[in-house]
């Protein structure tokens, strides 16, 4: 089982390891905490608390408790296929007693239900809590450890001294800080480094210190309070800046707290302490309930089965968990039955606005539908679209009016960002308050103000039809409207702790998904991604829950000023110019007293045109120029605070041309401006063998004061596309070379060692590459395996379609200072662009195609169909009269995408 064991085993998986003699017991398993897939080793967490490395050959997966509703999965006998989401969990325990050995007591129970257990501590970290008209997150737990020794004597040990305890009987136990803590009714414990003051210095709350108190057993564990995070209200829905001006305190008293729900993640699992409820017990808030003399049972084993929806509209019940494989990485034309989207094709009109391809932006008309099911294989979604009245429920029909169905690209679809529902989602009922205080264009028409005495807390349980079946606060449950409820906070605990109180768990994120980020050595350009670890994921974060403090870390964000500057040109128009010297004027209006006797000054920076030869003759384009700055760089209103290393910084940015004008490669251009030599505007050509291949990509570049001690500012002119994950649809660009991304060493910006050169090849080399898929964040360890391969394609395949929507975008709206060179570009790349359209289409996929194991998918053809009429158009329109006469059948240039 062994190759099959690398691609399957997850993290918390319950598994059994086979011991070299003896019989097996409760104790030959264990919880994983981590595997190494060289050495084919693996570390298990055990019943007792302790830690033990076994070979991945000797180990079997035997539960998979760690699932959970909403959560993505994929077949374990099936990787590479269809991807499902988890619509209802079942969890079977097997609870024993422990005695102090770590063995199993005659105390057993079998098939426990986790909805009569409690856990040590009542809340675990990122639990849901109502208090009142209040939802909230717990981020923090204080806990007070009541210590009972053996002559009868009992003291409170408060939260912060709890920490200077340690267990007597095994010093290295482990806890998994999100549900277990580290102390528990029963466990034998003394002073860490022999020390009595932390009993010493304790409340006593019977009896009193003395120094024989050396080792005692733990009576109770009890909250002493419990920090919330608060995301919503019954009078502010999920309107953030409206609950955080009147949310209650962040410290509360547990007693006034109410438990609604567990994190996603806080499953129970292996080791798990807790106590088993009678039945009158379970009655009461499991907040409150009284255990002090309840036995301290552990979970020694787990039966989970799952139900599953599967995106080609299939329901499955009670498959086993170990059956299933779940999916941490899902791409964004991954669908889900009973998800609504919208209409992302290009040139489709609703209500008389025309379609760009860009989006459903806020107040956009695009048809919104309800996906049915959908084709993984072939990347094709069967959808109900709604009628153009903005879904308005039927009344008589006592639905939503649908006004067709169809079958549709993958690709040319987006979630609804306004309507984005899933299974598990915490849901808030929006009320007519939230209605009024949100901008007209974001508003849902026909949303309904929900009376007083209905819950206003739920649970999102299925999806049907377009509606939303929740189950709320008091155990009700009804069917809603998407735009009838909104979606709480959904981020992990440590980020709303952070958040809280400035401290850093993690890399702080600008945006959802962040892509991981290469880095390229000039001296040194190769095309195969570096894919660094992503220091954002903190699901496994060690984050103790016995430390009330976290990281003292800040972060912060320091926008540089800009440095203004002016220089002469012989002519802005035409390449080959000499930039005068007068350049040396600005210098010597800046900080005279800077002695440059030691710098190399470039008096003259010469601008040479290159000739690059094409099939239609020579084509002259500087790839280096300086220009007057254009009116749409978008910083071109940074604001110049004036510094007094402003000649240094002159000297500087003169260098960084001389390397640029000497060293672009011969698809980069750069311009360079004499009004603003903070400024840059770059535009690259995709290279060939690549999704990108012959598009163009635009990037704004601004050089801070600071600079180079730090990185300069980057703008990606996407047009609203995202089209590698480390190009955001908002323009950022995540780049560990520009400190937009955790790295190490060379990867990030070294002041003095790194230059504009860099990042533009960087750029082209490594981010525009053959694999962009291999740039995801996490995304490393799915190379080569079905789940990685299950996304290589779709995701170059979107690529391409994108980089095609890309080239319309500049033909219509052309970077300033740019207009000629693009229509040049396409007027002779056009023809070639569009003859790989027609291979697609034709099903004739190139012999020299790179990497792609795959045909284009249906999805790909069905969207290729949509663009190209508005394409050839486009290219026809600029002059290239091939464009119009380009078949599958005339190929004068190999297409070359890979796949």
């Amino acid at each position: 089982m062994g190759a099959e064991m690398r691609t399957t085993l997850e993290l918390r998986d319950l598994v059994r390891f086979y011991p070299k003699r003896g019989n097996r017991t409760l104790v030959d398993r264990g919880l994983l905490v981590s595997y190494n897939g060289e050495d084919r080793t693996c570390t298990l967490f055990r019943l007792d608390g302790t830690l033990v490395t076994k070979k991945l050959d000797d180990i079997a997966v035997v539960d998979r408790s760690s699932i959970h509703v909403g959560q993505m999965v994929g077949s374990a006998s099936d990787v590479g296929g269809q991807i499902g989401v988890v619509t209802g969990v079942t969890t079977d325990l097997h609870l024993v007693q422990l005695n102090e050995r770590g063995g199993a007591t005659a105390n057993q129970i079998l098939g426990a239900s986790p909805a009569g257990l409690r856990r040590v501590r009542a809340l675990s970290l990122g639990d849901y809590v109502l208090s009142g008209a209040w939802l909230g997150r717990v981020v923090a737990v204080p806990l007070d450890v009541d210590v009972l020794f053996d002559d009868g004597a009992v003291c409170r040990v408060a939260h912060l001294e709890s920490q200077g305890l340690k267990s007597a009987t095994n010093e290295q136990a482990y806890h998994i800080p999100e549900t277990n803590v580290a102390f528990y009714p029963g466990e034998r414990v003394t002073a860490k480094n022999s020390s009595p003051t932390v009993f010493k210095g304790s409340r006593w709350l019977s009896g009193h210190w003395k120094p024989e108190h050396e080792i005692g057993t733990v009576a109770s564990v009890e909250m002493a309070g419990v920090f919330v995070y608060w995301i919503a209200s019954a009078q502010h829905g999920t309107n953030q800046q409206l609950v955080e001006e009147s949310a209650p305190p962040p410290y509360q008293q547990p007693d006034s707290l109410t438990y609604f729900c567990s994190a996603p993640d806080c499953s129970w699992r292996l080791g798990d302490r807790c106590f088993l409820l009678s039945d009158e017990q379970r009655h009461i808030s499991s907040l409150h309930a009284h255990t002090a003399l309840l036995p301290t049972m552990t979970v020694a084993n787990s039966n989970t089965t799952v139900d599953v929806l599967w995106q080609d509209g299939t329901r499955q019940y009670g498959a086993r968990s170990t059956t299933l494989s779940p999916y941490e990485f899902i791409m964004e034309h991954d669908f889900f039955p009973g998800q609504y989207v919208v209409d992302n094709a290009p040139g489709d009109t609703v209500d008389g606005v025309a379609g760009d391809g860009v989006g459903a932006a806020s107040g956009s008309t695009r048809r919104v539908g309800v996906v049915r099911s959908l084709n993984s294989k072939d990347q094709t979604v069967h959808v109900s679209w709604f009628k153009a009245a903005a879904m308005r429920p039927d009344s008589e029909a006592g639905g939503l009016e649908v006004e067709c169905e169809d079958t549709v690209s993958a690709y040319d679809l987006g979630r609804d960002p306004h309507h984005s529902v899933l299974h598990g989602d915490v849901v808030v009922r929006v009320l007519s308050s939230v209605i009024e205080s949100t901008p007209a264009a974001q508003q849902i028409p026909h949303a309904k103000s929900a009376p007083a005495d209905l819950p206003w807390v739920g649970r999102v349980v299925d999806l049907n039809d377009g509606h939303v079946q929740v189950k709320w606060s008091d155990g009700s449950t009804s069917m809603v409207f998407p735009h009838e409820i909104s979606v709480a906070n959904k981020e992990h605990y440590t980020q709303l702790y952070a958040e809280m109180y400035g401290w850093e768990w993690g890399e702080e994120e600008e945006e959802e998904d962040v892509g991981a980020s290469p880095e390229l050595d000039v001296a040194n350009v190769v095309n195969d991604p570096h894919d660094p670890a992503d220091a954002r994921n903190i699901e496994g974060g060690d984050c103790s829950v016995n430390e009330l403090d976290g990281p003292a870390t800040t972060t912060q964000n320091v926008e540089a000023p800009t440095h203004v500057s002016t220089v002469s040109h012989e002519d802005a128009n035409v390449g080959g110019a000499v930039m005068e010297a007068g350049l040396a004027d600005s210098m010597e209006r800046s900080d005279a007293s800077v002695d440059d006797s030691d710098d190399d000054f470039v008096d003259n920076v010469v601008i040479k045109a290159k000739d690059v030869i094409g099939d239609d003759g020579p084509f002259k384009f500087p790839n280096f120029d300086v220009v007057k700055s254009p009116p749409d760089h978008h910083y071109l209103d940074t604001v110049d605070q004036g510094s007094n290393g402003e000649k240094k910084w002159v000297k500087t940015v003169q260098k960084e041309w001389k390397i640029l004008q000497d060293s672009l490669p011969d698809t980069v251009y750069v311009r360079t401006f004499e009004d603003r030599m903070d400024l840059l505007r770059v535009a690259m050509v995709g290279a060939s063998g690549t999704p990108y291949q012959d598009g163009l990509f635009f990037f704004d570049l601004q050089l801070p004061l600071s600079y180079p001690d730090v990185p300069p500012q980057v703008y990606y002119h996407s047009f609203g596309n995202r089209l590698n994950p480390n190009l955001y649809a908002s323009g950022m660009v995540c780049l560990s070379l520009l400190n937009t991304f955790d790295g190490e060493g060379t990867e990030v910006w070294v002041p003095g060692t790194s230059s504009l050169l860099q990042v533009a090849v960087s750029l082209q080399a490594l981010v525009l590459n053959d694999q962009p898929c291999s740039n995801e964040a996490n995304y490393d360890h799915l190379v080569g395996t079905p789940q990685g391969r299950r996304h290589a394609l779709p995701y170059n395949e979107n690529a391409f379609l994108l980089t095609l929507r890309t080239m319309l975008h500049l033909l219509r709206r052309p970077p300033r200072g740019f207009e000629g060179f693009i229509g040049d570009h396409f007027r002779r790349r056009g023809r070639y662009v569009l003859a790989t359209c027609e291979a697609y289409l034709q099903g004739c996929v190139p012999a020299d195609h790179g990497r792609m194991e795959l045909s284009c998918s249906t999805g790909l053809r069905i969207a290729l169909d949509n663009v190209l009429p508005g394409l050839t158009a486009a290219f026809t329109q600029i002059g290239d009269e091939g464009s119009c006469q380009c078949t599958a059948t005339n190929h004068q240039h190999p297409a070359n995408i890979p796949g």
